[in-house]
């Protein structure tokens, strides 16, 4: 087991640009939630072309393995081949470290050649890569399936030496939880989804309320400071977006303590979180992020490059990193109102730079979309 102070993961990933608004992740969710656990839903439907689309998904996939933590996976159909494409890349990011998953359920596999393809790097992990993922995994596959999922499940049977395979109807939504959460209670020997975490009150607040409740802005303040650290704005500058302009605060406490925080605007930028340092680990980022979410459901963010825990989130939470420059600047130019600086373009989109409120640099920035519309769509 990882550290006890982190919560247990569970990676969904299915294989349709949706997946992040699919009845099954809302049940995924809503147990997870009720279990302490924190759940990852990166949306695989990355915008552009075939091979930037899945070298985006399988790099984002793999930007959310985290060693603090146990991380199981669930993944179905062609969502298969991003997370089997995302094991493999951290295994040869990290040859001399165990498998950066605790057990896997793979459901009606789509997956592409196990030999190197016409894609070339793009191309599904060699069967030599996936006997080296020795990973407890149950193969579900319906036996009368005709979509090729039961070739595909056998095929990787044959070559995963830690997988189980089992023909039967494969489930869907409670049911799916149930099922998965059987066989992850018997790979790792615990009761899976039974985590003790911090019971936690949740709620929001909108920027008129905020400006009756002046103490509960600057406790925030004080929170997304020691968040951010060194890269915060200003004290009174994050008071002063929060009350000032449109938008909501989403908060947890505990106890009648704030510990945790989310400032959304209403233009739909996600513009800071943060968690109090003695309840970090716990997830309480994410649920505060999907909240928010279901009030202001078009939104977007700008992640650092180099802030591995924030694009964790990002990502998680079913953001998609844009790839092209003119979208990108479509974006900030009527929201941010600055001229950014190109430093390239890399799996995980475009980055760049721009100027913050007060001229100070901003160090190199990523633009993603939840449920990105096209520009001036």
């Amino acid at each position: 087991m990882k550290n006890p102070t982190h919560a247990p993961k569970l990676m969904y990933l299915r294989g349709d640009p949706t997946g992040s608004a699919s009845e099954e992740a809302e049940v995924l969710e809503k147990a997870c939630e009720a279990n302490g656990m924190t759940f990852l839903c990166p949306d695989p439907g990355v915008l552009g072309p075939q091979p930037r689309s899945l070298l985006a998904a399988t790099a984002a996939a793999t930007t959310l393995f985290d060693e603090r933590a146990d991380t199981y996976a669930f993944a179905r159909s062609t969502g298969v081949r991003v997370l089997l494409g995302a094991s493999a890349a951290w295994l040869r990011q990290h040859p001399n470290r165990p498998p950066p998953l605790a057990a896997m359920v793979i459901l009606a596999p789509v997956t592409a050649s196990l030999k190197a393809g016409a894609l070339g790097r793009f191309a599904a992990p060699s069967a030599d890569e996936l006997s080296a993922l020795r990973v407890p995994t149950l193969l579900l596959t319906d036996a009368d399936d005709r979509t090729g999922a039961r070739d595909n499940a056998e095929a990787l049977h044959r070559v995963m030496p830690a997988s189980i395979l089992v023909e039967e109807p494969v489930p869907l939504g409670h049911a799916a939880w149930e099922r998965a959460a059987a066989f992850f209670s018997d790979a790792s020997g615990t009761e899976f989804g039974r985590v003790r975490g911090p019971q936690l009150e949740v709620g929001f607040h909108e920027a008129r309320e905020l400006r009756l409740l002046p103490d509960v802005a600057a406790e925030a303040a004080d929170i997304l400071m020691s968040a951010y650290g060194r890269l915060s704005h200003p004290r009174d500058t994050h008071v002063r977006r929060m009350v000032d302009h449109p938008g909501i605060l989403v908060w947890a406490r505990s106890g009648g303590r704030l510990v945790g925080c989310s400032h959304i605007r209403a233009d739909g930028k996600w513009g800071a979180c943060g968690t109090v340092p003695e309840y970090r680990g716990y997830g309480i980022g994410f649920r505060l992020a999907r909240l928010g979410l279901r009030q202001l459901p078009a939104q977007f963010v700008e992640v650092g490059r180099n802030t591995p825990h924030g694009l964790r989130l990002v990502l998680g939470c079913g953001f998609r990193p844009l790839h092209e420059e003119s979208a990108v600047r479509a974006v900030l130019r009527s929201a941010v109102r600055r001229e950014i600086e190109p430093l390239g373009v890399d799996a995980l989109g475009f980055v760049y730079r721009r100027k913050r409120e007060g001229g100070r640099d901003t160090g190199p920035l990523r633009l993603c979309l939840h449920h990105p519309q096209p520009p001036g769509g």
